[in-house]
Parts: structure tokens; sequence; C-alpha cells
């Protein structure tokens, strides 16, 4: 007797494919298929719904005998491909390490299946700004987990900070504790191995750990604001969502924590703000009267206002060290053809690309990718190049005009590796991931350059960006009450009467006001938002019309490259509209991502 199946093949298909076995087969095992004039390792989705009108391919192997992935783990992948319009293929790629999609045999699962239904999902908030406050309390419901015979997952936005955490453990916890890797292959399946096969019970990690097999009792999600929880590179998922799911589905714990609520969580639970900022300590510096700092090749200003000049080199003369933020990498923000105007473009996505190493080449700042500046413009074959808007390459040169004396180091935030403290004062430059380095080093000043170009983005949560970044670097490194005082100065053309307010009287006056407006414009959380990056291939104006045929509201900016926006009640509808677009045999199907906050 023959029984059909169907099988989910990882890739950005959303449908399964139905195969012949000779047997029943468990919904999660693995099983290796024929697939065009090749063979795939596949998951098995269960029994076929529907007899294809075609002759089935047999399944070649059966590489598990039961679920490849604990139970929590294979309802999350299905669950993510649906509520995120990545497809269960693309989920099980993004939580499965390579090892598992290739077939490679499996330790067994540690952990009995207990019935999520006997627990009691339970959700608690730590938002403090004093970090050795909230330290104290994770370590806290950490050993509560453990001494009940239980397991804990808690995650960091950067590895450096998953780092410092585990580290502060103590003894009884850190020989149970695995640090989770934030790179692939070797490091990446041995700590996949090593938690399945039961020999941790404790995993501290950056985001990518939330699909750790763990199946914990507790998890905790600390600065769950934190926009390092969605990835940049497709799927981008908002992992702390994930997190949840999981808690909810394993009974567990969940602890979220942070300087402040993410929109999400400040809408569902309205958590209290107890702290206030020190205003003497927040110094609005009005950028029309300032040192016109200038670049060579470089349009644009980059203003350094008296004030930021002044209190840096007070404080670098006290012994502190200052950082100054701007969120622009590399020389100039954007490169465009003196001659014709032609702005470069990543030729692999389309992004703006930004000068680096004086000049010689460009970066996508949405993929990363590199190349070299061509020597002739591809339109007019002009060889004037020029940049826009001044980035830290060109801040650097006009920092070392300024303060002279005194040693300016330029923050790498992708380092991989911890960088060697400063041993005199220092001038630090970096973008909004240098504030880590407040954790470790004495930060007198915290200084934003241009926190206007924030408020520009063409980004609803423009607003959130800009006050958590400036929220972040008043407190960040502080333990205790009076300890790290640091004066924050925030370069600006406006009058700054509305910022200083809302500093003052901290996040729930930010979050009253923010909400309100998107809830009159159904944004995030109070509706969803479908961004469509199109591949040059599709047919940009066909897919316009069936959205507004479907009763969607469309934005598009008008720009081949740019994303198209939708503004949708749910998923589901768009997911039916878009269902044919993602079938096997299609090629580049669009990337959707999903923001619900």
């Amino acid at each position: 007797m023959s029984y059909l199946i169907d099988v989910i093949v990882p890739g950005p298909w959303w449908h399964p494919l139905t195969y012949e076995s000779d047997r029943p087969l468990v919904p999660g095992c693995r099983v290796r298929v024929p697939l065009g004039r090749g063979r795939r390792v596949g998951f098995v989705l269960g029994p076929a719904e529907e007899q294809p009108d075609l002759t089935l391919r047999p399944v070649e192997a059966v590489l598990d005998e039961g679920g490849a992935l604990d139970p929590d783990l294979w309802d999350l992948a299905l669950w993510m491909g649906r509520a995120f319009l990545c497809g269960p293929g693309t989920a099980l790629q993004t939580i499965c390490p390579p090892q598992v999609l290739k077939g490679e045999p499996l330790p067994p699962s540690a952990f009995p299946i207990e019935n999520a239904s006997e627990k009691t999902f339970h959700e608690t908030g730590c938002f403090t700004p004093w970090d050795g406050e909230r330290r104290s309390v994770y370590i806290r419901k950490i050993e509560e987990a453990v001494k009940e015979g239980g397991r804990a997952l808690i995650l960091f936005p950067e590895v450096r900070a998953a780092r410092r955490f585990l580290d502060s453990l103590p003894a009884g916890l850190w020989i149970g504790a695995l640090l989770w890797p934030s790179v692939g292959g070797k490091k990446l399946w041995d700590a996949w191995q090593a938690v399945r096969s039961g020999q941790v019970n404790v995993v501290v990690a950056p985001p990518g750990g939330v699909f750790a097999p763990l199946r914990p009792t507790r998890v905790i999600v600390e600065d769950e604001s934190s926009p390092a929880y969605v990835s940049q590179v497709p799927p981008r998922v908002p992992l702390r969502s994930l997190a949840g799911r999981r808690a909810l589905a394993l009974g567990a714990e969940l602890t979220l924590g942070g300087r402040m609520p993410s929109a999400r969580t400040y809408l569902r639970t309205r958590p209290y703000c107890d702290v206030l900022p020190d205003k003497k300590r927040i110094v609005f510096a009005d950028m029309r009267c300032s040192f016109k700092g200038e670049e060579p090749g470089v349009e644009g200003e980059l203003p350094l206002t008296h004030s930021l000049v002044v209190r840096t080199l007070e404080e670098l003369r006290a012994g502190r060290h200052v950082l100054w933020v701007l969120d622009r990498r590399g020389e100039a923000a954007e490169v465009f053809c003196g001659e014709c105007g032609r702005a470069m473009r990543c030729p692999r996505c389309g992004g703006v690309m930004r000068s680096e190493e004086r000049g010689r080449r460009l970066r996508c700042i949405l993929c990363g990718a590199r190349e070299d500046l061509p020597s002739r413009c591809p339109d007019c074959q002009g060889e004037l190049w020029t940049g826009r808007r001044p980035g830290l390459e060109a801040l650097a040169d006009m920092a070392g005009r300024l303060i002279c004396d005194c040693p300016i180091l330029l923050h790498d935030a992708k380092g991989r590796k911890k960088p060697p403290a400063p041993k005199r004062p220092t001038l630090i430059l970096g973008t909004r991931g240098a504030l880590s380095l407040c954790d470790a080093l004495n930060v007198g000043l915290v200084g934003w350059l241009d926190l206007d170009a924030e408020l520009r983005r063409p980004e609803y949560g423009a607003r959130f960006q800009a006050f958590s970044m400036v929220w972040e670097s008043i407190w960040r490194g502080r333990d205790a009450v009076g300890e790290g005082e640091r004066v924050v100065v925030i370069q600006s053309r406006r009058e700054g009467g509305e910022w200083r307010g809302l500093l003052a009287q901290g996040w729930k006056r930010f979050w009253e006001g923010e909400l309100k407006l998107r809830s009159e414009l159904d944004l995030p959380p109070c509706g969803l938002m479908v961004q469509f990056d199109l591949h040059p291939s599709e047919d940009r104006e066909a897919l316009i019309r069936e959205l507004l045929e479907g009763g969607f509201f469309v934005m598009d900016p008008g720009e081949a490259a740019l994303p198209l926006w939708v503004s949708a009640p749910s998923v589901e509808p768009v997911a039916r509209l878009l269902a044919p677009r993602f079938r096997i045999l299609r090629k580049n199907p669009p990337r959707a991502t999903v923001w619900s906050e």
C-alpha cells in the first residue's frame, strides 16, 4: 500500500511537494526526495491533502523515525512561515543549522515532551534604566529555573552583551551555561548538538539563539525594543516575537526587559516609567551656530557646535572618554556623478552605495555588498564623482582639526573581537553601535551630531529610533543611582522644546503621544505594514494592480529600486494574493517583510 505525503523542501517556495511512501511518516521527520535531476532533503508536512493529477515520485530514504526538531520548534517554523510571509521552507532554513538540512544524523533530544497545557504561560516585565538591577533580576530568575529542574534561555541584542552577562553568572550556573555562537559553521553545529543532547541548561545568546533546541522553562529577552532583533538580511523576522511564541507554546515564563519597552509591549502591558534623567545633563546645541566642517569632494556640511567642542575638551581633560555618534559610516553617505547626477546603486539589491576608503570603494547601506568605484560613469562616461552628506571618515578629519593633543578613535561596530580599551582619554567616533563602549569605559559625554537626520528618515518608526538612541546614551553602562553620570549633547536645528519635555518625562510620555498618532494612521503596532522588495524581472505595475484590486492601500515611492509598501489588517489576505508567486517553478519571487511594531 502506498501513502501520499506532502514534503516541505527548504527554499523560498511556500507550497509543499507530494511524494509516495510505502508507509505513514511522522510530521517533521526528514526524508530524501528526488527534485528535478537531483535530490534534496525535505521535511514531512503530513498526509497529502489532495491527489495530484500526475505521476508521483517515491521518497528515496527516511532519515528520522521521529521529528527532526522538537515539537515547539517545528510548530514555530510553520507559524513563522505563515505569520511573516516567508514560507515554511525559508523558516526551516533559518531555524536549522546547515548540517540538519543536509541530512546528517542527529543526537536524540534529551528533553521530555511535556504538555504545555499543564503549565501556565506567564509574562513579566523588567523595565528599569539601571543595568545592574536588570542583571540581578535575570540571574535570580535563571537560578530559580535551574533549581526547579528547568532550563533558561536569555537573549541579548549584541553578542558582546551576551558574553559579559555569561561572565557575570555565579559559578554554579556558569558550569551548565553556553554562549550561543553568532556565526554558523562548526561552532553553531557543536553548540546545537550540545544543547539538544542535554549538556546545557542555560543558553545565553545573541538574537539567533532563539532557535536553540533547549525547550526552556524561562525565556528572557533583554533590551527587547532594540532593532537588532530584526535581521538586516531576509527573512526580516522580529526574533523577540518568536521568543514570545516559543514561551507561549511551552507554557514557560517570559520576561521582557530593557531600558524602555517596545511599542507592542507598551500597548499590551502599559508598564510604568519610574526613573527619569537629570534635566541638567541633557544639553541641546543649536546647529545654526556652529563650526561649518567641510570635506573636499563631499557636498554638505557637518556642523560642530561650540557647546559640543568645549564640553568635549572639558571631559577629556577630566580623564573621561567622549563618544560622538553619527549614524552614517564611510566618507560620504551617497556617491553620484557630478556631470549627469546619476547616483551609484547596489547591483545586487538597488540600495544606496556609500563611499569608503577615501573614495576608492563603495558599500551598499542595505546588503553590505562592496565594489570598486568605477573610473567612469556608466551613463555619461563622466569622470567626476562627488559625495553627499559627510560620514564618519570625513568626521575624523574634521575632529582632528578641532580637538588637538587627544587620541581620536574610529569605532568599528561590526568588529567580531572586543577592541582594546583606550589607555588615555579618547574621543571615539561611531554609529549607534558604539554605545556598547559605555559598558566597559568611563564615558563622560555622548554627543549626537545630527539627530535631525534620524527624524528625517522615511520610516514610521523614525521618532522611536531617535528617542530610544538618546535614552540609551543617557543610561547605558550605569548600574546604580549616581554611577557613571554623563552629559548628553544633542545637536539640532530645532529648538528642542518638544524633545526636552519627552526626555524629561520619560518613555511613558513618548509612547502615549506616538501610539496615539500611529492608531490614527493604522501604523504598527495598531496595524500591519508589508514591505515588498521586487526583483528587476518582476512586473511591478502588474503587482500594484493586483494589490489595488484586492482592496489594499499601496504606497509606491516611484523608483524601481525602492520597495512597495502595503497597509493590511492581517497577513492572511496578503498571503492569498501572493501565493501563486511562490510556487516552485516561479523564479525570483518578491521578498515580503511584515512590520508589526
